[in-house]
Parts: C-alpha cells; structure tokens; sequence
C-alpha cells in the first residue's frame, strides 16, 4: 500500500495509520454476510424439527454439542491464518473459502436433506454433520472479520468508527432481512416454519452473503498484505510469526484478553439466549400478535438509534473503550428493567390487531412504547458494542507491545473459541426453559395463547440473561489496565520498537556491505 500523507495523523509523538472511510465500510461487510448466515441458523431448532424430525429439546442438545468442535476448529485456523500468505491475500482468502463452506454446509441443510427423507438417528446424524461443516466455515470469517479490524487502522480517533461500521451493519442487516423473512417469505408458506419456509429463506442468505462478501473484499485488498501482518523481532529470533508458544502464551499471560472474553462471551451468551427464535416467536408472534408488525416497528426504532453508534465511537474516541463500556452497561441494566416491567404488566397484544383494522387508542399507545422501548434499548446496546469492537482492537496491540507478536488471528479466535463454546449453550438454555412450559415436542407458533407461563419466560429470556451479562462485565472492566492514556503509551512503545529494529537491520545490512567491500 502506498504512503499517502492525509492518511496519517500524529498526536503526542505518535504517528497514527488512517484508513479510508469507504474502505472501512465496504471491508465491515464481513460482519453484514455473517449476520446473514447467522439470522438463518438461529432458526437451526426449527429447521431439525422440520427438516428431519428432530423433537426440539434435542435440536438444542445437538447444536450445543455440534458446536463444541470449535474446540479443535478455532486454534488450528486461527494457526493456519497467522502463517498464511497468498497473493490473494489472507483476509481474502478467508472470507471467501468460509462462505463457500457455509453456503455448502446451509444447502446441504435445508434444501438437499429434505428430499433424502431422513429421520431418526440418521436425520440427527445428518444435521450434525451439515452444522460442523457450518461452524469450520463460520470460523473462517470471523476471524478474518478482526483481522479487518486491527490491520485497517490504530488511530485511538478512527477505530472506533469502524465499530459504526460493523455494529450498523449488525442491526441493519437482521432488521432486513427479519422484515423480509417474516413480512414476505413467511406469509408465503402460511406462516409456518417449515421446509419450504427454510429452504427459499436460505437461498435469499447464500445470495445476500456473497453480495456482501465481495465488496468487503475490494474493501480491505489495499491492507491485506504481507508487511501489515509483521510483529517485532526479538533478539534470539528472525521470526515474528507467532507459532504455538506464542499462542498458548497470549492466552495464559495475556489479563486483558482474559477480562475482554469474560465481558464479551457473558454478554454474547445472554444475546444468544435471549435472539434465539423461540424466544422471538414468543416475543413477536404472541406476546406482541403479529410477527409482521413486530418487525415493521422494530425497523422504525432501529434506524434512529444507529445514530448512538456514531455517538458511542465519539465517546470512544475520547475516553477509551473501557470507560464506555462500563457507563453505558449500567444505562443498559436501567433500560431493561423498565422495559421487562412493560412486557409483564402492559397489554402488548393490542399491538398486533392494529393490521387486522383494530386501530384503538390503547393500541397505538402500546405500539408508541414498544417503539420507544426498542429505540433506548437498541442505542445504548449500540454504544457499548461500538465500545466492545474497540477494546478488541487494542488487545491485539496490547500483547503486541507485550510479547512483540502480532497476533490478531489469535485473538480473535480465542475470543470466537470461549465464545462459541459459551454461547453454544444459548439455544440449550432456551429450548429446555420454553420445554418447561409445555414446548416439548413442538416450537412456539404466532398465534398461540398469551399464558403467564409464556410472559414469565421471554422476559427471563430476553432480558433476564442479559442483566446478568452486563453484571459479569461490569465486575471484569473494574480492574481493566487498558485506558485511553495507556493505550496512547502502549501505541509509542510500539512505534519506538519498530524505528529501533528498523535501525539495527540498517546497521547489520551496512555492516555486511562493509565487510564485502573490504573483501574486495
């Protein structure tokens, strides 16, 4: 990549890389494509009980199960990646050979399978086997999505923008494609999820990811290169690729990466359970009445609330991600308990007759709420996840001034390895919980009876779990190290290590040249 001047900033004798913001846009798509595949298999419980008869509380045992082959997944990619060079580019590469896999391991899934009429064990093996080819292709674009966001820039100011970015695109893109799939493929199958429902549903997917894909790819081609991937030599070492020890060391000495992935995978767990789409189905279908509706005014608070985006990577960009964080988590706690306390006690249902004509004041009170409610509780959700992107970021330069290794690969797969792990329970969690109010052999439907059994559990689904996630935290940001002045410290030391390594490989080359003109 060429030097270009306006794309560096220096600030208390730091020099900053800068990025252009159209390829900050176009390369966060990775994160839009993902969300794509991600939408789709949230409804994988729906799916192994359509698809192949799978009773639903084992559909949630078997994603949990499936999952856990992160365990082997994630280091080894995460492995192959840090070493990996091609003149495609490693962030490239990735992105488009994890999409390849998805889209083969979701096709495989809900339009093939169907029509081989499977059923019993071979029904539950197939759908194992189709969900572990998703997760080795799902693992290769996430990393490959932080990756994007170390090499692009270390600009304190710029980061956090790419956070914007990568946050708007992961509420913007569910707030689509939910309006799509439930206001325009679901109506076509007589609201059903079933086999037809997933099986045009997933094609949509395949084609939106790819479109997605490829412009992340022109996005990030000028910093997908060799020499953005270099870490600091040591003095007993020539290698600044990370190999095994170096892996392992991140994970056992690194306290930052620790503290992140506590408050990162606690908060991911309580989405998972909370987004899962039982729980949207109870949420949506009966609590509120209509899916359809539900997604219209769900669209109408998301798009205002994109703005706090901007504003959390301002704060970011001021304080540190840490600071945010933490402030923004406690507003996130108030907000949600208001919220659980309206979904309880205020007649939601009035909400989904105003399409079927009833049109009272009750109910546009309701809908003004309910819209409300999802505006503060998506804009202070978008602070803090604007605010987590950040903090990644700096872990990876944190170890880099650490150990010398610079190991975004690494971390990002540690993170997505925990995280999956963790999170892989969600869907468990929330299929056993609706199992104890009668959901056993069949999933919530729009339309059934609005019980306080039902009320009770999607408010401890949606809400409950994710108070519980902000306090874990809240507890592990308490005694974070990584502030805005530590981080401008951290960024210095780096710098000065490269120019003194710069310095000495001009020594040594001088010094060759010397002996070689004297033996002439």
């Amino acid at each position: 990549m060429a030097k270009n001047n306006s794309l560096i900033r220096e600030e208390n004798g730091v020099m900053y890389k800068k990025a252009k913001t159209w390829h900050i846009a176009l390369a966060m798509m990775t994160g839009a494509g993902q969300m794509a595949f991600y939408l789709l298999m949230n409804g994988a419980t729906y799916i192994g009980n359509a698809n192949f008869g799978i009773l639903v509380a084992v559909t949630g045992l078997v994603i949990t199960g499936s999952r856990l082959l992160d365990g082997i997944t994630d280091p080894i990619i995460a492995y192959f990646l840090e070493r990996f060079n091609s003149k495609f580019g490693k962030v490239r590469f990735s992105i488009m050979f994890g999409w390849l896999i998805m889209a083969l391991s979701t096709t495989l899934m809900c339009n093939i399978g169907p029509k081989l009429e499977l059923a019993g064990g071979r029904g539950i093996a197939y759908f194992i086997l189709c969900y572990a080819i998703y997760i080795i292709g799902y693992t290769f674009v996430s990393i490959a999505g932080q990756i994007n966001m170390s090499i692009l820039t270390n600009d304190p100011k710029q980061r956090p923008t790419i956070g914007v970015w990568s946050t708007a695109y992961a509420y913007l893109l569910p707030m689509i494609m939910g309006v799509v799939a439930s206001a325009v493929i679901l109506p076509r199958f007589n609201n059903i999820q079933g086999t037809e429902y997933f099986g045009t549903y997933n094609a949509v997917v395949i084609i939106v990811s790819l479109f997605f894909y490829i412009l992340a790819c022109i996005g990030i081609a000028p910093y997908d290169i060799p020499e953005n991937f270099e870490g600091i030599k040591s003095a007993d070492s020539s290698d600044t690729k990370p190999g095994i020890k170096d892996m392992v060391a991140l994970i056992k000495d690194n306290k930052e990466l620790q503290r992140f992935i506590v408050a990162a995978t606690s908060d991911k767990l309580a989405q998972t359970i909370g987004s899962a789409a039982v729980v949207s189905t109870m949420l949506n279908g009966i609590m509120i009445g209509s899916m359809a509706i539900s997604s219209i005014l769900s669209a109408a608070a998301m798009l205002p609330s994109i703005i706090f985006a901007i504003i959390g990577a301002k704060i970011a960009g001021k304080k540190g991600s840490r600071a945010v964080m933490i402030r923004w988590t406690q507003i996130c706690i108030g907000m949600n308990i208001a919220y659980a306390a309206y979904l309880l006690f205020a007649p939601t249902q009035l909400v989904g007759g105003i399409l079927g004509g009833n049109i009272t004041t009750g109910a546009i009170l309701m809908a003004v709420i309910y819209v409300l409610f999802n505006f503060g509780n998506n804009a202070v959700k978008m602070v803090v996840s604007v605010a987590t992107s950040h903090l990644r970021m700096d872990v990876v330069d944190y170890e880099m001034d650490r150990s010398g290794k610079y190991m975004p690969a690494t971390v990002s797969a540690t993170y997505s390895f925990v995280d999956k792990i963790v999170s892989s329970f969600g869907a468990t969690i929330a299929t056993l919980c609706v199992g104890l109010i009668g959901y056993t052999t069949t999933a919530p439907q729009q339309g059934d009876p609005l019980t306080w059994g039902v009320k009770l559990m999607t408010v401890l689904l949606m809400i409950g779990f994710p108070i519980v996630g902000w306090i874990c935290t809240l507890a592990a940001m308490k005694n974070s190290a990584i502030t805005y002045e530590k981080m401008e410290e951290i960024q210095k030391n780096i710098s000065n290590k490269k120019a003194a390594q710069m310095q000495n490989e001009y020594e040594l080359k001088r010094d060759e040249e010397g002996k070689i003109l004297r033996a002439l």
